[in-house]
């Protein structure tokens, strides 16, 4: 072999041993970003929905003040039942309030825990902090709060499957729901880097596999059947295998993180959930209203548009307390049907939806990104500005996408 290609051959190993080690360092050093990912600003939740969340604060882990969100029942009843709600690694407490209503809605007050690093709480997230700030939350509902274990839900989402898994795993409750749960960090990251040796690289692990068998009371898994690359129902099948009985496994259907809620993909979330919750762990919850969502679907497709809105404003007059007439559920619909490129129809429902809420900054970002798939820049424009003159806030979502689109007026 001559000594160029003997030397060539040398330089390629070299390369690729410096870009796997460097690849390893990468991962090692943007663990925190990867993992927790907090991309979504804090956006207050829609005023209709009258949360009249609580901002308590309630210890401090390695010197970093922790703070959660209570949000009472409604109707406020002096329940004794909580909800212990840990959100996933996107966003923070702030944008779960759909979440919070639906629990309140079957009577539960709700505490969820805001992580360090997220939504102006200091600090830096990890999974030693967090699970520590999970213990913590716990404790000021036994001690301060006075709750008994029994009338505590442990529910985590996503990244907070992992929290509420690890909690449950020490303390007693009334019943453990995780939803878009996985078995491990490990074994995503495996997934997406198997040629790493990621079980030395990684810090987080948040090893739901391994602690689920500890738990000591009701486990139910909701997970969609739906492809997720990240959180496919393997995992979801895996934590109920591994959970002791008794046990549900609930498959919805839709995307990760987008669907789940919406009542036109999963009409019986909550009311499973509250059969769950009577049936395995012995609650008496309220049962859940259904929403206007389907009731519209369905007669705009048998019917027309103008019919489905008629029938909206009659059943609101005459029907109010039969329905949920949330901003959220048109808002679903709407993007539920442009992503299925029923353009038209979402731009109406949307609009529609805006009408109906026209002091909600959301109805007409939602109505903006709509015109702006559909190419309809003008329309955009002026839905995100409306929004704007609504929440004029720096953390508007609308106004990268405004003057995005402002600047594309000024090239042509």
């Amino acid at each position: 072999m001559h000594k160029w290609t003997k030397r060539a051959l040398w330089t390629v190993l070299i390369l690729v041993l410096l870009a796997y080690l460097g690849l390893g360092v990468w991962i090692r050093t943007n663990e925190t970003q990867l993992i927790f990912h907090r991309e979504l600003p804090f956006i207050s939740p829609p005023p209709s929905l009258v949360l009249n969340q609580e901002r308590v604060e309630f210890s401090q882990v390695d010197g970093t003040r922790l703070f959660a969100w209570i949000v009472q029942p409604l109707p406020p009843d002096h329940s004794d039942v909580w909800v212990l709600f840990f959100h996933g690694s996107e966003g923070g407490v702030s944008l779960r309030g759909n979440d919070y209503d639906d629990f309140r809605s079957l009577g539960f007050n709700v505490m969820a825990p805001e992580y360090p690093g997220y939504e102006g709480s200091p600090g830096s997230p990890s999974e030693v902090i967090i699970e520590r700030e999970a213990g913590v939350a716990y404790d000021y509902l036994r001690q301060v709060k006075n709750v008994p274990a029994k009338s505590i839900v442990v529910y985590g989402v996503s990244l907070g499957s992992a929290v509420a898994v690890d909690l449950a795993s020490r303390v007693q409750a009334g019943a453990l729901i995780i939803q878009a749960g996985f078995t491990s960090v490990l074994a995503m990251g495996q997934k997406e880097y198997p040629f790493l040796p990621l079980r030395w690289l990684l810090k987080n692990r948040f090893e739901s596999d391994r602690k689920i068998s500890k738990v000591r009371m009701p486990v139910l898994v909701i997970h969609s059947s739906d492809y997720d690359r990240f959180h496919p129902i393997e995992h979801g099948q895996r934590l109920y295998d591994l959970a002791p009985v008794p046990k549900q496994l609930l498959v919805i259907r839709g995307r990760h993180g987008v669907d789940a809620a919406s009542a036109t993909v999963n009409p019986n979330l909550f009311p499973d959930i509250a059969t769950f919750l009577d049936e395995q762990a012995g609650f008496q919850v309220r049962r859940p209203l259904p929403s206007i969502a389907p009731v519209f679907l369905a007669t705009m497709e048998s019917k027309g548009m103008d019919a489905a809105i008629t029938e909206y404003h009659s059943l609101r007059r005459e029907a109010a307390k039969r329905y949920k007439f949330r901003e959220a559920e048109l808002d679903r619909l709407g993007n539920e049907l442009f992503r299925k490129e029923r353009v038209d129809e979402a731009i109406a429902v949307l609009r529609f939806n805006a009408e109906q809420f026209a002091e909600s900054f959301n109805a007409f970002d939602s109505l903006g990104d709509a015109y702006a798939a559909a190419g309809k820049d003008a329309e955009a424009i002026q839905n995100y500005q409306r929004s704007l003159t609504l929440f004029p806030d720096k953390e508007n979502y609308s106004r990268p996408k405004l003057e995005k689109l402002e600047q594309r007026f000024k090239l042509r």
